[in-house]
């Protein structure tokens, strides 16, 4: 008969596990690269990371004779001297034409003095210096609940356009011939819309009702501006007015991105591959009681010559079981000669004879 190995820890483990083993080390192998990586905790400071790549392009030495995005554009920037902030006498002009202003009502003709002037303040230093005496990400709802206490500010926000609108200026201070309003949301203020007022159109966003792309603005708050929606409701959302460039993209911003689709990929290889392996095991792998069933011969199937596969030493255990037939037969044939006497139920009995 043949012989079955005990296996005390069960079947073996499969090529396909041990694949899929060594696919699961290697996904864990990428977390804890893509987990020492700055950038993957930028969610918890709540800094986006176009934020966070802007401070490591400013930051980071560049080679002699490469120029960054920032650098190039600040070589191409309109810089109209004028006064600003830092000029005490027209801060208080400022102050004098921001008691007129009125949220959550749309632009008045009494509010355009404020209006220009700080837009006219935007235009007199380049980008980055404005840029790094501005307020960061301030919290939506802290912009809505304290008007008064960030109005004149000078912010910085990362805006995601979606909708970019030209006007004809009318004769101003300025001198602008168009001015662009600007339409989108920040990370923190969700689908609640942010406007802001350009002098000029930054590169790369295109004038449009359905636009998508990225800026970087720095300008000053003014109010909150209220307006007719689409289905005819009131809404209100906070006007700024300043200048706008793109997001700076350092070199690796593209390979991380490449690096984060091939992760995606591989993760979804992972658990397709994995899917695959359980199903075919599940259709190959035979029941427990039809493989044990499978191993019993029935009394009628067995072969006329089976003896002859057996071992001498069983042969003998074997024959030594069956009762010697030489023994048996004289017995048999001194009991089949003795004949019982016939009677004859018609004829009585004879009498027995007395003496």
């Amino acid at each position: 008969m043949r012989r079955r190995l005990a296996r005390p820890f069960g079947n073996t483990v499969s090529h396909a596990r041990i694949v899929s083993m060594l696919m699961g080390l290697a996904v864990l192998a990428m977390l804890y690269q893509r987990a020492k990586e700055p950038q993957f905790w930028r969610w918890m400071t709540n800094e986006s990371r176009a934020d966070a790549e802007d401070n490591q392009t400013k930051t980071s030495p560049r080679p002699d004779g490469v120029k960054s995005q920032a650098n190039a554009a600040n070589t191409s920037e309109n810089i109209v001297p004028g006064p600003n902030e830092t000029d005490p006498e027209e801060l208080a002009k400022l102050r004098s034409n921001l008691k007129s202003i009125q949220d959550r009502q749309p632009l008045q003709p009494h509010e355009m003095p404020a209006y220009w002037r700080l837009l006219g303040w935007s235009r007199t230093r380049p980008f980055a210096e404005l840029e790094k005496g501005a307020i960061r990400d301030v919290p939506y709802s802290h912009l809505w609940e304290e008007p008064d206490l960030y109005r004149g500010q000078p912010m910085r926000i990362k805006l995601h356009v979606r909708r970019v609108l030209a006007y004809d200026a009318k004769e101003n201070p300025q001198g602008l011939k168009k001015v662009y309003e600007v339409y989108g949301f920040t990370d923190n203020s969700l689908s609640s819309p942010i406007v802001v007022i350009l002098p000029e159109k930054p590169p790369g966003v295109p004038v449009g009702t359905d636009v998508e792309g990225d800026i970087v603005f720095v300008g000053y708050f003014l109010k909150w501006m209220g307006y007719r929606s689409f289905e005819d409701k009131k809404k209100n959302a906070p006007l700024l007015v300043g200048r706008a460039r793109p997001p700076v993209r350092s070199a690796g911003a593209g390979q991380t991105g490449g690096w984060e689709l091939a992760f995606l990929t591989l993760v979804g290889g992972v658990f397709a591959l994995t899917f695959l392996g359980w199903f075919s095991l599940r259709l190959l792998r035979r029941p427990r009681s039809a493989a044990a069933g499978a191993n019993v011969i029935a009394p009628e199937r067995l072969p006329d010559n089976w003896m002859s596969n057996t071992t001498s030493e069983t042969r003998s255990e074997l024959t030594s079981s069956i009762p010697d037939i030489v023994t048996v037969t004289p017995f048999l044939a001194a009991t089949s000669t003795v004949e019982a006497p016939v009677v004859n139920p018609a004829t009585p009995p004879a009498a027995s004879s007395t003496t």
